[in-house]
């Protein structure tokens, strides 16, 4: 990583010193509340407890030190010096900095994310209990034993097998439990879109589909994960500038990881990245983009994402007249479980085939 994004912020943010004109801003990493909280960390048995604490004061120093900006189309790239000098960032921004800060500590963590968010975790090895820091939420600063779903390993475990990301299920539902009851949640989930595919609003009825608040949950270790965001987002945001061969470069690399893979997000943003890419007559970038969503989607996805190589293939396939990628696309849908969907693009494809 080139630069911590850490490295040249100021805290407070320049909008608390303006509304209270004793404070003074110091540099994030050399600051009194971080030196503060490291020094009780270190005074400490450094248990799982003392781990969680040092976290949650770290968030709460970086909520005083940069605000949450939620990410629009014309966002700008995220790097150190445009967090800096906005003093505010997305979900992606805030855990980078907050897992900066906890590895200055020495603290294990890890990077997770769901329904396209990101959030810090820590995970305790000998009594399977596991921590959530949603940096921007203080109320999602929180115990969540018990909201991992058990079908699979602990995340550390998984890892620890040497896989690149480790995934389990999420279950939202039983994380609103643990709000205070003070807290309305229909408004809190409305204002939060990551914790459930509920479409939400105030107005709606409070009825909900219980696999709507189930979400894939991936994991990564700190450092890898922080690199991974940082490359995913801006590849997204050139993307959306128009900027389809660097994008599709970026995102090429990141086979087996690419983390924007919950079927019920239908891959738009790769989806509409490979159409550019056709358009443009890129057919290996198209072809090597959906190589990469392929090999990055978990191993129980049987929703239509499986087919999303297949199609791009068939799509090029009749772009250039090309007979040996068609057959290529046809095997790859005939490798697939028949159902009416697989098996409708199936029939195009040797309609394809036979046409050319």
């Amino acid at each position: 990583m080139d630069e911590y994004f850490s490295a040249n912020l100021m805290t407070p943010k320049r909008r608390l010193v303006k509304a209270e004109s004793g404070l003074r801003r110091e540099l994030l990493l050399d600051s009194q509340q971080l030196k503060l909280i490291r020094a009780v960390y270190e005074q400490s048995p450094q248990t799982f407890d003392d781990a969680t604490k040092a976290a949650v004061d770290i968030a709460r120093v970086v909520r005083q030190t940069v605000d949450f900006a939620p990410t629009l189309a014309d966002s700008p790239l995220l790097d150190a010096v445009e967090v800096a000098n906005r003093e505010a960032t997305n979900c992606f921004g805030h855990v980078i900095i907050v897992s900066e800060c906890l590895e200055q500590l020495g603290i294990e963590h890890c990077i997770s994310y769901a329904n396209q968010h990101a959030m810090v975790t820590l995970f305790d090895r000998g009594s399977e209990r596991a921590f959530l820091l949603d940096v921007a939420t203080e109320e999602l600063c929180c115990d969540m034993t018990g909201v991992i779903g058990s079908g699979a390993p602990n995340p550390l475990d998984q890892l620890a097998m040497g896989e690149l990301r480790a995934v389990n299920t999420f279950f939202s539902g039983e994380l609103l439990k643990r709000l205070p009851p003070s807290i309305d949640r229909q408004k809190f989930m409305s204002s939060r879109p990551w914790l459930s595919f509920d479409a939400i609003d105030a107005a709606q009825s409070h009825e909900h589909k219980p696999r709507n608040r189930i979400l894939q949950f991936l994991t990564l270790p700190s450092v890898p994960g922080r690199m991974l965001l940082i490359q995913q987002y801006n590849a997204a945001r050139r993307a959306g500038s128009g900027e389809i061969k660097a994008a599709s470069e970026e995102l090429s690399e990141l086979s087996g990881v690419y983390l924007d893979v919950d079927s019920r997000n239908g891959l738009k943003e790769v989806d509409g990245l490979c159409r550019q890419l056709i358009l443009a007559g890129k057919y290996d970038e198209a072809i090597d983009l959906a190589t990469m969503v392929d090999e990055s989607l978990v191993p129980d996805d049987k929703s239509k994402n499986k087919l999303f190589l297949p199609d791009v293939m068939r799509k090029i396939a009749r772009q250039k007249g090309d007979k040996k990628l068609a057959q290529e696309a046809i095997a790859l849908y005939e490798a697939k479980p028949p159902n009416s969907l697989r098996n409708g693009k199936l029939a195009a494809a040797r309609k394809l085939l036979n046409n050319l």
